[in-house]
């Protein structure tokens, strides 16, 4: 009678709408010992625990359709209490509807045992929006302290990459004899964020002193002044000093400057001595600030949405139907792809050189799934089906129709492949790693 009513009941949950079946369960597996710090609640011999790994909020556990469990609701996960000789759960959400889930193998949760499933629950009419997004710092230079929001964190590769939450974030980077730079950056769950930070060394100074009269002082053949001057401002490293009076040259040498100093050269009579030296005219005067920027070069970009049909945005300009193809400035800008009065998905581009570049926007619309790729080495490049997609770590959007063979290559490296079907409306970790060639 038992067996009978549990059939029925699985059939009655299978002839729900389809948009009721809107949650599932999947890797289930039993753990060896607690998750450290996953929850507070003590495994005891009353009940067995189960860990539903899921972001959403508000679900209801029926232990055999009838006993309501307890739950606690934690930071990405349900912990459930189920009592003995529970078989099977019905799972209830306000948004989402209602799933029946069994056992395996015809079991039961076992008392004093700590389970853990995968819950997915989703609204197929809502597009999927991570919570978490990349971001790829590249320092120059490579050793250097990186703050982001309140976490600090000493850098010693000149390519650091972080996975933060979608949203807001402020960075500072500092390093010696060099000025820190702040800024701000905003993820979104669509594409990672490039940030590109060439901090200004502290210059140095060099100041000239003698006691002749009439001189004039050169360095790196711009001339200074008369006698005794301090230059303008010097990259650290090696400069050449020429000291003329009249025609002729008196000193000829070069002279190492570092970081931020503030050297100082006394030339006595006896520093000043006749050089065979032919003296030249001098082609400015005074070395030229390098700070000073030409205007900024511009990129040629071409973008091309997923959807012919959708149009293409740029910097909250309309540039397009389809494709469009233009140039860019350096820096920051915006693109998206939007058809249907359906919410755009914004792509943060980060021109940062002349290269043309093609671009791929994903127009809105349920029906994509999400891969998270990354590996231990950072900039890998990621072919998928054979078609080029940047570089780990990356976020790509998928047509969550079928599997893809994701390949990630990098030089001296053997390439790895696998197989991986996106979830509509979900995402979906892939991590691969990379071995080193003999």
């Amino acid at each position: 009678m038992k067996k009978g009513s549990l059939v029925i009941l699985l059939l009655l949950a299978s002839l729900l709408p389809l948009a009721a079946q809107q949650m599932s369960i999947e890797e289930f597996a039993r753990l060896k010992r607690p998750p450290w710090k996953r929850t507070t609640v003590t495994v005891d011999k009353t009940c067995a625990l189960m860990d539903f790994v899921t972001p959403e909020k508000g679900f209801t556990f029926l232990s055999n359709g009838k006993q309501e469990a307890e739950a606690e609701e934690g930071e990405g996960a349900v912990t459930v209490k189920f009592p003995r000789k529970t078989s099977w759960v019905t799972i209830k959400h306000p948004d989402f509807g209602q799933t029946t889930w069994k056992v395996p193998r015809g079991k039961s949760l076992r008392l004093r045992n700590h389970y853990q499933a995968l819950l997915f629950a989703s609204d197929p009419t809502i597009s999927y929006k991570a919570p978490n997004q990349w971001v790829v710092f590249r320092l120059d230079p490579a050793d250097a302290i990186l703050q982001i929001d309140s976490l600090k964190r000493p850098v010693r590769s000149a390519v650091m990459e972080y996975y933060l939450p979608v949203g807001s974030h402020t960075y500072r980077v500092e390093a010696p004899f060099y000025e820190a730079e702040e800024g701000s950056f905003d993820l979104s769950d669509s594409v990672r964020t490039d940030i590109s930070v060439k901090l200004q060394p502290f210059y140095s100074y060099l100041t000239v002193k003698t006691s002749w009269q009439g001189g004039e002082l050169y360095i790196d053949g711009a001339h200074i002044l008369k006698e005794e001057a301090t230059s303008l401002r010097l990259r650290d490293g090696y400069h050449r000093v020429n000291y003329y009076w009249a025609e002729q040259c008196f000193y000829d040498s070069l002279l190492f400057v570092g970081k931020a100093e503030k050297k100082i050269l006394n030339l006595t009579e006896n520093d000043l001595r006749p050089v065979a030296l032919k003296r030249t005219d001098p082609q400015r005067t005074a070395p030229k600030d390098s700070v000073q920027r030409s205007a900024d070069p511009v990129a040629p970009v071409k973008l091309t949405a997923r959807d012919p049909e959708a149009e293409i945005w740029v910097d909250l300009e309309k540039k397009g139907t389809g494709a469009w193809e233009g140039s860019l400035t350096m820096g920051f800008h915006f693109a998206e792809a939007r058809k249907g009065g359906q919410p755009p998905v914004p792509v943060r581009l980060w021109i940062e050189d002349t290269f043309p570049q093609e671009i791929t926007l994903d127009a809105p619309g349920a029906g994509y799934g999400l891969l998270n790729i990354h590996c231990n080495v950072t900039g890998a490049r990621i072919r998928i089906d054979g078609k080029e997609y940047g570089e780990t770590p990356r976020i790509v959007s998928l047509d969550a129709t079928r599997r893809y063979k994701i390949t990630l290559s990098k030089d001296g490296y053997k390439d790895v492949s696998r197989q991986v079907p996106p979830r509509g409306n979900h995402l979906v970790d892939v991590y691969l790693t990379l071995k080193k060639r003999k």
